[in-house]
């Protein structure tokens, strides 16, 4: 992973999509798009890492880059819909392993797939309050300099790029060897 000096000018918040305690050691804040075929490579990287260590917490930022990915938009607001139903990370994974075909049918079968009760969350795809969730996302990556996804942070330090779990795994023992908790 390429390091960069950038620090993470946006703290996890309680608002944040997170598994795990904010107050954990390793706090990893991911930017990503639903369509990126790099922000697919990293969601069962994370998976992986979450479940690996007991004191790390995840967190999911949207960054979606609708001039590329032209359902990017549709995707993020589908995975707040069913977070009005619990159902965040379950359409997170849904559409990260579905991301050939993110049409707007498909997405919909997740979300039945998901048991999902559908008036509601066809009603949730157009509340605003959930569109900006979205924006508040993409401001704090605007803010964060984040230009290309997927980004993560890990305890504030920025790493660009896909990165292996060997490569996580690494950062991350370095940093609970040099004990360097987030907060």
């Amino acid at each position: 992973m390429s390091e960069v000096t950038y620090t993470l000018k946006t703290p996890p918040l309680e608002n944040d999509h997170h598994q795990g305690l904010l107050s954990a050691s390793i706090v990893i804040v991911e930017y990503a798009d639903f369509q990126c075929p790099l922000s697919a490579a990293v969601a069962p990287v994370l998976d992986k890492i979450f479940h690996r260590y007991d004191d790390v917490c995840i967190i999911f930022r949207h960054f979606p880059i609708i001039t590329i990915h032209t359902n990017a938009g549709v995707a993020a607001v589908a995975t707040e819909a069913a977070n009005r139903q619990g159902k965040f990370w379950e359409m997170h994974h849904a559409l990260f392993s579905k991301q050939q075909d993110l049409s707007t049918e498909n997405i919909f079968a997740i979300a039945k797939s998901l048991g999902l009760n559908m008036r509601e969350f066809l009603n949730d795809l157009e509340n605003e309050k959930l569109l900006d969730h979205i924006r508040k996302d993409i401001k704090s990556g605007v803010n964060n300099g984040i230009i290309d996804i997927p980004t993560i942070f890990i305890n504030g330090i920025r790493f660009e790029g896909s990165p292996t779990l060997d490569e996580l795994s690494e950062e991350i023992d370095q940093i609970l060897s040099d004990n360097q908790s987030y907060l």
